[in-house]
């Protein structure tokens, strides 16, 4: 009885399979040449098969080519970075030049129910999420997905700034000969900056979009971090930049203005030539895309979770506004008188103190519970707002018969503003961690833009209506607003934490399914 290999012998060794490798020739026995030309080729070996083989193909040997070692770290990704750096940066400077008026309007005495209106012109940034969707959804695919929107958006910046620099000037009472100089224009201002916001915004949502294509797959966290120096440098550039150049004399608002609109103008042609971009069309309809955008914030809004969370963001910084948003006045007033360019140069040292800050607090979550640091953290800047209402107060005392501030008092207030700096820092690095945790993957983007954009507003409207509170106090001139607004800011932060710290603690303990919104 024969068995299956000596079968499958039979068959190799059979000319009819032969397939032009030669017969295979018992072992030992003389190897005969092919009849062919290629006789002169050595002879082939007979093939040994193992029990339940089969010879299926002629046996070869396959040459690989070494592959060629794949980028490592920023590698390839050198000009996308100067790109998105380049593009981040000029989104901080219509941010710098708004932050900047209102300490110019302070100096020329605009009353502080004025300056809440200004206020408004920054609230854009926190209700993009609105328009997010058609920036996301309508595009020429042929111009490029993101360039569609970066291009105009810029370009309306740079014209805005280039024509609109020396109307400003007038806008802020500052041209001789002027029948309106003196006076502060500050609705037409508010109009203005307003449109800034709006067109940067915008700006922010498609290179937020851009950088998801221009970065490699290895660097695309490096977006965020792009984000927030960009901005940083921008608004650094725009607003202690434009201070100290100007109290030098070197340059007046309606020329800085100019510089920075070429700028603008000129980068929108290097974004021309960005090669890197989406041109491939919607796969649906662009108003199917955008029904849908706007029904996964719905579905997100509708989770218990995140409305308990709601109201905590719109709500935790109402106690910490009066701080955040009085100190500066207070110090440019009278009997203090603290230039607003020292301040603005106080307000640098702050940045790399919160830059630290948060490399420092964002290593320790991998197992801590992001919000019990918050919560640590928000009760610290209660006890320094405690603190700067004490300093102020304290330094009217010295700067009231005229001496001027002594160096200890300056090292002091720098030492508050400092853990002021930290603490927030700390608290804004724990509030993301918390959102990085709890976003339900499946629509983390949206679910992510949705706690940043309630996180955002929780932290504008405080501010606005402190300002409008100042402005109504003043109107009574034997009122001291500012201590009585920051000593019931004290209070209200207390009765808050005792009001939510429960609320916050069962809210860093709910199970991961309770924040799905795909559920």
């Amino acid at each position: 009885m024969q068995t299956a290999a000596s079968k499958t012998k039979r068959r190799v060794a059979s000319p009819s399979k032969s397939r032009d490798h030669g017969t295979p020739t018992p072992k030992g026995s003389p190897s005969k040449s092919p009849s062919r030309k290629r006789a002169q080729s050595p002879p082939v070996s007979p093939i040994k098969l193992e029990p339940g083989e089969s010879y299926a193909k002629p046996p070869h040997t396959e040459v690989t080519m070494p592959k060629e070692p794949e980028p490592q770290g920023l590698a390839g990704d050198y000009g996308a970075i100067a790109l998105l750096m380049l593009l981040y940066t000029l989104q901080g400077i219509p941010m710098g030049l708004h932050a900047s008026l209102p300490l110019i309007m302070a100096e020329r005495k605009v009353l502080t129910s004025e300056l809440a209106f200004f206020s408004f012109a920054s609230y854009p940034f926190s209700f993009k999420l609105l328009w997010a969707p058609l920036v996301d959804s309508i595009y020429s695919s042929s111009f490029g997905r993101r360039k569609t929107w970066i291009v105009p958006a810029q370009a309306a910046i740079g014209l805005l700034l280039t024509m609109c620099a020396d109307q400003v000037e007038v806008m802020l009472g500052a041209v001789p000969g002027d029948a309106e100089s003196g006076t502060v224009n500050v609705k037409a201002l508010t109009y203005l900056f307003f449109t800034f916001y709006v067109l940067a915004a915008t700006q922010d949502i498609a290179v937020d979009g851009l950088a998801l294509t221009v970065l490699s797959a290895r660097n695309k966290e490096l977006g965020a971090t792009c984000n927030a120096i960009g901005q940083t440098v921008g608004f650094f550039l725009a607003n202690v930049g434009f201070f100290a150049l100007s109290s030098y004399g070197l340059t007046t608002l309606a020329s800085f203005m100019k510089f920075w609109g070429w700028v603008f103008l000129a980068s929108t042609v290097c974004v021309l030539f960005v090669k890197r971009d989406e041109h491939v069309a919607p796969t649906s309809g662009v108003l199917s895309e955008i029904v849908s955008a706007y029904k996964e914030m719905l579905l997100v809004m509708q989770l218990p979770s995140v409305r308990t969370l709601a109201l905590v963001l719109l709500t935790c910084k109402a106690p910490l506004a009066a701080f955040d948003a009085l100190v500066s006045f207070e110090l440019m007033a009278e009997p203090i008188n603290i230039p607003k360019e020292r301040l603005a140069f106080l307000g640098t040292i702050m940045i790399p103190i919160g830059i630290i800050t948060q490399a420092h607090v964002s290593k320790s979550f991998s197992e801590s519970k992001p919000l019990g640091v918050w919560m640590y953290t928000y009760k610290l800047r209660l006890a320094i707002g405690a603190a700067l209402i004490g300093f102020i107060i304290w330094l009217r005392q010295i700067t009231s018969s005229g001496a001027a501030i002594p160096p200890y008092m300056y090292a002091l207030g720098l030492g508050i503003m400092a853990i002021s700096s930290a603490t927030s820092a700390a608290m804004f690095v724990a509030q993301m961690a918390f959102f990085n945790r709890v976003s339900d993957p499946r629509i983390g983007g949206t679910y992510m833009t949705m706690l940043n954009t309630v996180a955002n507003l929780g932290g504008q409207w405080p501010g606005t209506v402190v300002l409008a509170i100042k402005g109504e106090l003043e109107k009574s001139p034997k009122i001291d607003a500012f201590s009585i607004i920051c000593a019931c800011s004290a209070v209200m932060g207390v009765v808050w934490v005792m009001l939510t710290q429960r609320t916050i603690h069962d809210i860093q303990n709910r199970p991961l399914l309770a924040w799905k919104a795909s559920s």
